[in-house]
């Protein structure tokens, strides 16, 4: 399957959509999700399986060794019990109990890996108005996926466990882009950080697509994936069992928290080598009055109630390692925003904190056309590094897949990494500055563009009229005219009542 319009995935989705009228969608997606992750993992495994036959055909303990876990965690999958098995289930199919065998299986597969999976895979299907027959209807529809020989199973299956994942908050009205972060975003911002080992942390850590590119990084460079310690929070209950699933269906373990990042970090402790993140755009009624001013987290000043984004980028900042270092996606109004804000950014700056900027095209999320950038943080830059920020600006580089999404391939993505590492090794200036395209600039530069930090402005583009999209720059003149008139209703009132003191009556 090739990176284009989902047709085999959205035929699934539209065949499974029937059943939906006979449940609200907050359990529908546990039903179906449940049945996809119980038809990946049996795939995984069975592949693995046939992989140990053909390997240890002429060993005595064939049989001991086709039952034994540690063989399938060594292949990054999971050792599926009999009874929890794709095979077991659809032969069972037809059967008036098949809400019991599958709740059972879920039961199984939480015995063998109660860390991953405990309360993590909803046992819902006894409790759910589905009859035998509807639940037939979607365990036949998933025995169907076929997979070309072509590609690798867990691409395709990885794909289905996402798209759908991402039908789901288009289904709910939610933005796309809250939890569900496109995979060319999170392989690009994992190359540019060039993630190894140690420690990996997501505060707002969705369904865990940033650690799935980190993984697979790994794996293409032959590094052990135990060498990756992940740790995760996210607020809401659903996401957070997707994010285990999806780290269970890859045979990792990490440790992944559900709660609230503005106000209950689950990871006070913890300095990460690596932080990469896609946290809510410009999140209102984030709760600004709950956090104190001891909060050792905003060193920088507390950000007003109207926008989390600054809250986000110093949560970041307070959890990196002395030589950590932060990719994550924000929305763009943060790059040039005034007020405290502004006031939070230029102390930032100022801080040699900020080590790149890249400005993203439109359309890269599949539910949302909102342009972001992609912001680069390191706690302590090398010495050639210092005072300096790499702007980059990337909105030419895409390729449509739709008429909804745009993404970057591998060829982009290599020619944005490129620029990073020539900076990272020191290159002169000359051979990394492309008008146009990239630029490096002194912190003084940047301090006589008022601390703005949007790259068209550095790279040599005069007019970048997508920096800050129609409807968030009316949300934000919308805030800034009601101030105003809050400020304007009390300063007639002080006027009147000074009128009044003189005796005079308005």
């Amino acid at each position: 399957m090739k990176e284009k319009d989902l047709t085999f995935e959205d035929k699934l989705w539209k065949a499974a959509d029937k059943l939906r009228k006979k449940v609200e969608v907050h359990e529908y997606k546990y039903i179906v999700l449940g049945l996809i992750f119980l038809r990946y993992v049996s795939f995984a495994f069975e592949e693995v399986k046939e992989k140990l036959k053909k390997e240890y055909r002429n060993n005595p303990k064939l049989e001991k060794i086709l039952e034994d876990k540690d063989y399938y965690l060594s292949e990054g999958t999971l050792y599926v019990p009999e009874e929890a098995r794709w095979d077991y289930i659809a032969k069972n199919a037809n059967k008036p109990n098949i809400t019991e065998i599958i709740d059972n299986a879920i039961e199984l597969l939480e015995k063998e890996y109660p860390k991953q999976l405990k309360d993590v895979i909803p046992k819902v299907y006894t409790k759910a108005n589905l009859d035998y027959h509807d639940l037939t209807y979607l365990i036949n529809l998933f025995s169907q996926i076929t997979f070309d020989k072509d590609y690798k199973s867990k691409d395709i299956f990885g794909r289905i466990y996402e798209y759908f994942l991402g039908k789901f908050t288009e289904s709910e009205g939610k933005k796309g882009g809250e939890f569900y972060t496109p995979r060319s975003l999170t392989k690009l911002i994992v190359e540019v950080l060039d993630v190894k080992g140690n420690r990996i942390f997501d505060p707002s850590c969705g369904s865990g697509g940033f650690f799935v590119a980190a993984l697979e990084k790994l794996e293409r460079e032959g590094i052990e994936k135990d060498n990756l310690s992940i740790y995760g929070q996210e607020s809401k209950e659903f996401v957070w069992k997707m994010c285990k699933m999806n780290l269970a269906i890859r045979g990792v373990e990490g440790d992944i928290r559900w709660g609230d990042s503005y106000h209950d970090d689950k990871f006070l402790d913890l300095r990460a080598d690596y932080i990469v993140s896609n946290p809510p755009f410009n999140d209102s009624n984030w709760g600004r009055d709950r956090v104190k001013d001891t909060d050792p987290r905003f060193k920088y000043g507390i950000p007003p109630e109207n926008n989390a984004n600054y809250v986000w980028i110093q949560h970041y900042i307070y959890h990196l390692s002395p030589r950590g270092k932060a990719g994550f996606v924000m929305a763009n109004g943060a790059l040039s925003v005034g007020g405290i804000e502004g006031e939070i950014r230029k102390k930032i700056i100022e801080d040699d904190l900020i080590y790149a900027i890249a400005a993203t095209p439109p359309k890269m999320f599949y539910t949302v056309s909102l342009p972001a950038s992609l912001w680069f943080l390191r706690k302590n830059k090398p010495e050639h590094m210092k005072g300096k920020v790499l702007f980059i600006y990337a909105k030419k580089l895409f390729k449509p897949i739709s008429r909804r999404q745009n993404i970057f391939t591998d060829e982009h993505i290599a020619i944005i990494v490129e620029k990073f590492r020539m900076f990272e090794r020191g290159e002169s200036e000359e051979k990394i500055n492309e008008v146009g395209f990239c630029k490096i600039a002194t912190i003084e530069e940047i301090a006589k563009n008022g601390y703005v930090l949007t790259p068209g402005r550095y790279v040599g583009i005069k007019i970048d009229e997508e920096d800050e999209p129609f409807e968030e720059k009316m949300k934000r003149y919308s805030e800034e005219y009601s101030k105003l008139l809050k400020e304007e209703e009390k300063l007639n009132y002080k006027i009147k009542e000074v009128f009044k003191a003189l005796g005079w009556e308005i």
